[in-house]
Formats: structure tokens, C-alpha cells, sequence
């Protein structure tokens, strides 16, 4: 059965589990949040007054069926010149803005050339700003530069809005939405990638309204200036917070340790730990009535800690979730 499933996040954190998922259905529609304001998209919604780019490109790519050296040229970042740092997917779906019109015609056009499995959808097409109010009572002002603020006034995210307006969800992903069979969301930052989609206006109300299967993919390791010293149910609480209690009918988490010194140089590079389930965790979850889903999540990797798309693709089929 090709089942309609939506995945909710940015473009980082799901891109991988884009790929994985996309060998059991072609009925995909990513859903990617629209408040990228750091790099090379925020140069571009500056001078261009376009939507933020990169987190839709990076979707495009895991979702392609094309030659690997599209995926080599989308991804290729300018070392030198007026150009340094410039991401050229980005400027090609800039110039493909002005010349079909809109940014939305500019997915459509490129979903055709890349020849994608599913759909990429921006959760809004308002140009819009991610706040952030902590828990000291300060605001800051920008995706890119809420986690810094966070982690140099030693404080934590109490609240997520935007500015500087509430934006309409795109009709697009409301419909996805309430036709999917699965609903996934992450993995990803909790308040910078995910968090964002559920404070548009008509996301939480497509969420309540239907009947789809939601799951919440856990985070591996906790994030300097979001999660710090975050448990699972914390983040589980944070989202619901922002949506609504009862969102969530599964929650899968990595139980896979990764080897101690990879553990070390992630602690010493940003104070990251790794997220693990305890009985606190088992009874918020039993008390909502939400299914803990466990297994080793992680790609065989000697340098970086991530999630493998292949295995969580494997799991969801494995509970007919795909």
C-alpha cells in the first residue's frame, strides 16, 4: 500500500529520513518550516525579500531521483569572491522565483527537473521571523541567532512566536495533513525546526482534525542554546505546549549508545549529551497513551552522530506504519 505520509521539520534533520522512507511510498510530502535567517538564505531574503531557501533545496535533494551530480551542484557552496559562502541550490531556486513568479511556482518547476519522490511544501508562504521569549523574560529575534542568545545568558526557551505576524498555513500542507496516514515529526532542533511549523496558524487545527498517525521522532543528542540537559518527555512536553496535549499516538527513540569517545567530542564541542530513555520517560509516555518505539537509530558513523533514514524507513514498515 502506497500510504500518504507527511514529515514536519526543517530541512536538515529530515532530509535524511526523507531518504529513508522513500523506498516504502512515493506519497511524500515534506513539510519545512519557513524562518531560516542565518548563511546564505539570509542574504537572499534580504536582498531578494524571498522566502528562506536552503531548508526546502536540502528536502529537493534527499527527496531527487536524478544524477549525482545534481545533487553535487545544489549543494555547491562558493569558497571565493563576492559569492563566498553562497549556496548555488539557493540561487537557483532565487532565480527560479523571478522567473516563474512566485516561490512556490519555483518548487513546483524544480520538483519537475530533480523528478522528486513526493512533494516539498513551505508550511507558509508569509515572510515571517521566529521569537523566542526566555524563561529571564528576554526576547530575541531571528532562527540563527536564538540558540546563542540562549546559551550566553544561561537561560532556557519558554516560548516560540512569530513576527511580525501570525502567517496562514500553506493550503498545501493543511491538506496534506488531514489526508495523510502518518504524520512524522523530526527529527530535528525541537525549537527552531519543529516548533516553528506548529505556531503557524492551521497546522495545530489540521493536526486535531485528522486521522492520521502521529509520531514524534526523539532527538539522539540534546543542543547547546535549545535542549540543554533536556530529557525525552521534556522535549514531548515542549511540543505540546506549542500544539496541543494528546498530539502524539507514538514516540520513537534511540536506545543505541555510540562509542564513548565520539560521546566526549560532541560534549567538548557543544555541550551535548546523549538523550536517553529512563522510567520518567516510560511513565509520561504510558500516562498519554503514547507507544514507545526503541531500536538503534543511528547511522554507522565513526565521526558524527545522526539518525539513519534506512533504519527508521525499516522500523515505520516493520509497524505498518509505511
Amino acid at each position: 500500500m502506497n500510504k500518504k505520509v507527511v514529515v514536519i521539520g526543517g530541512g536538515t534533520g529530515i532530509s535524511a529520513l526523507l531518504k529513508g522512507i522513500k523506498k516504502y511510498t512515493s506519497n511524500i510530502t515534506a513539510i519545512v518550516t519557513m524562518t531560516d535567517d542565518g548563511g546564505g538564505s539570509g542574504i537572499l531574503r534580504k536582498d531578494l525579500g524571498m522566502l528562506p531557501p536552503g531548508d526546502v533545496r536540502n528536502c529537493l535533494i534527499a527527496l531527487a531521483n536524478t544524477e549525482p551530480v545534481m545533487e553535487k551542484l545544489l549543494q555547491y557552496r562558493f569558497e571565493t569572491g563576492n559569492l563566498e559562502g553562497q549556496n548555488f541550490g539557493n540561487l537557483l531556486i532565487a532565480a527560479l522565483c523571478e522567473i516563474y513568479g512566485s516561490f512556490d511556482n519555483a518548487l513546483i518547476e524544480l520538483e519537475n527537473v530533480l523528478r522528486i519522490t513526493g512533494k516539498v511544501v513551505p508550511v507558509t508562504l508569509d515572510n515571517v521571523h521566529l521569537v523566542a521569549e526566555f524563561k529571564n523574560g528576554d526576547k530575541c529575534i531571528g532562527e540563527s541567532t536564538i540558540p546563542k542568545m540562549c546559551a550566553s545568558l544561561g537561560t532556557s526557551i519558554e516560548k516560540m512566536s512569530l513576527f511580525p505576524h501570525i502567517p496562514s498555513a500553506n493550503e498545501k500542507a493543511v491538506a496534506a495533513i488531514l489526508s495523510a496516514d502518518a504524520v512524522l515529526f523530526g527529527p530535528g532542533s525541537l525549537y527552531t525546526s519543529i516548533i516553528p511549523n506548529l505556531i503557524v496558524k492551521g497546522i495545530v487545527e489540521a493536526l486535531k482534525g485528522t486521522r492520521a498517525q502521529k509520531i514524534y521522532i526523539s532527538n539522539v543528542m540534546t543542543q547547546r542554546g535549545e535542549t540543554d540537559d533536556f530529557t525525552l518527555r521534556m522535549h514531548v512536553e515542549a511540543l505540546e505546549k506549542h500544539g496541543y496535549e494528546g498530539m502524539f499516538d507514538i514516540c520513537m527513540a534511540n536506545n543505541y549508545s555510540p562509542r564513548k569517545m565520539l560521546l566526549e567530542s560532541y560534549f567538548e564541542l557543544d555541550d551535548s549529551s546523549i538523550i536517553e530513555v529512563d522510567k520518567k520517560d516510560i511513565d509520561f509516555l504510558k500516562e498519554r497513551s503514547i507507544e514507545l518505539i526503541e531500536g538503534d537509530f543511528l547511522e554507522n558513523d565513526h565521526h558524527y552522530i545522526r539518525h539513519s533514514g534506512e533504519k527508521i524507513g525499516a522500523v515505520l514498515r516493520k509497524h505498518s506504519i509505511l
